[in-house]
């Protein structure tokens, strides 16, 4: 780390950073109903201060993304961007949060909230590692993007997948020749990502009266059957990934106690590890309900649906950009970056599948997302931020 660059870190404006992280979570931008008026206001509003080119990206109707661009003075250098989404999932029963969901405290060195670790904290970060470096009049001869996305949280076409298959292009924004996501990983290098299917299948019975069960076909009994059997399907095991996992995350059905239901709909979320695939875990699906067809004449499909469907993604550890990532965060750290693995790639899988390599650098405990009482500890978000400005002078300068 040389004078200058030491110099940049240290002039992050800390106390900014985490007042705009406070003001994020705030915003309840939570999907659903994913209304984004608010949070995309103020972010649009936030990078605009720093004299960055701030464009909204509406490809729907609602889902605006903010994006943001430093150009750097070489006609074909590399276009660095830096993400995370605006969305966060709903916060429960708010009495159980130990402090208030969408009140972005500070208690024991922490920012507590919905949305601290996942990921606003992130976003906040990137905007004020951009800022130290565009302030400090370095010049730069790669392009920096700052990615402020929509729909994360539910797979939704109009974020980061409209912007990288059309959004970018259609406004003559350059698409990233690098990609780094700020999920929440403790600031290590995350890049083996499970792929993904989500179904829903419709089970069909018979009604009757709830007295005499016997002479109808309960679709809910079926259903229940059903998902046992797809639960004994055989899992794999990957080193960075974990197992292949399978939520029943809805089941309904039935209208009333006395009526024996006549139909029963589930949703399945199914993970998996390679080298299977979206097509190898389907056929395996469509396999067990074809044999259970066969001993089960009453067991009726009626409908088989997939509505999000991803396949499993991994990252060249050995890209000479991952190398300068890991070195960015050795030297901010002092420690040697994990290589990790995940359950989902979020935004970053439609990158690697438009072939630009990328990884998820970013603070937060991955472990407690999506649960009460999340947090993010304001000394990792200060780190996130440095690493962050480290590698816009590294990757762009």
């Amino acid at each position: 780390m040389d004078h200058q660059e030491k110099k940049i870190l240290n002039s992050i404006d800390v106390k900014r950073m985490i007042d705009y992280a406070q003001r994020l979570i705030r915003s309840k931008s939570i999907n659903p109903p994913a209304d984004y008026s608010e949070i995309s206001r103020i972010v649009f509003a936030e990078n605009k201060k720093f004299g960055l080119r701030v464009e909204f990206f509406e490809g729907h109707p609602g889902k605006r993304n903010v994006f943001s661009l430093v150009e750097g003075s070489a006609l074909q250098g590399p276009v660095l961007c830096l993400s995370g989404h605006m969305d966060v999932v709903p916060a429960g029963d708010e009495r159980s949060w130990k402090y208030p969901p969408f009140g972005a405290e500070i208690h024991e060195d922490k920012i507590w909230g919905r949305g601290a670790a996942d990921m606003k904290g992130a976003l906040a970060a990137q905007l004020y590692a951009l800022a130290a470096v565009k302030d400090s009049g370095v010049p730069l001869r790669g392009t920096v993007m700052l990615g402020n996305t929509v729909d994360d949280e539910t797979a939704g076409k109009w974020g980061m997948k409209y912007m990288v298959e059309g959004g970018l292009t259609s406004k003559g924004w350059p698409l990233p020749t690098f990609h780094v996501l700020g999920e929440a990983n403790h600031l290590n290098t995350t890049g083996s990502f499970k792929g993904r299917l989500w179904l829903r299948i419709v089970m069909k019975g018979k009604p009757a009266h709830g007295g005499a069960p016997e002479k109808g076909i309960n679709a809910i009994d079926k259903m229940i059957q059903l998902v046992g059997k797809i639960k004994e399907i055989p899992r794999g095991k990957h080193p960075l990934m974990g197992e292949d996992t399978l939520n029943l995350g809805i089941l309904q059905g039935g209208t009333k106690v006395n009526i024996v239901p006549a139909e029963c709909e589930a949703h399945i979320d199914f993970r998996m590890c390679p080298p299977p695939d979206t097509t190898s875990s389907l056929h395996c699906f469509q396999e067990t309900i074809g044999r259970l067809k066969a001993e089960d004449p009453q067991l009726a499909v009626e409908g088989f649906d997939i509505y999000e469907r991803r396949d499993p993604v991994e990252v060249n550890f050995d890209h000479p950009l991952i190398e300068t990532s890991k070195s960015c965060i050795r030297e901010v750290t002092g420690n040697e970056p994990l290589r990790e693995g995940a359950l989902s790639a979020g935004d970053l899988y439609h990158t690697l599948k438009k072939g630009i390599p990328g990884v998820w650098i970013g603070p937060g405990e991955i472990n407690i997302l999506h649960q009460t009482d999340e947090f993010l500890d304001i000394d990792e978000l200060t780190r996130a931020a440095k690493i962050y400005a480290f590698l816009i002078l590294r990757v762009c300068g």
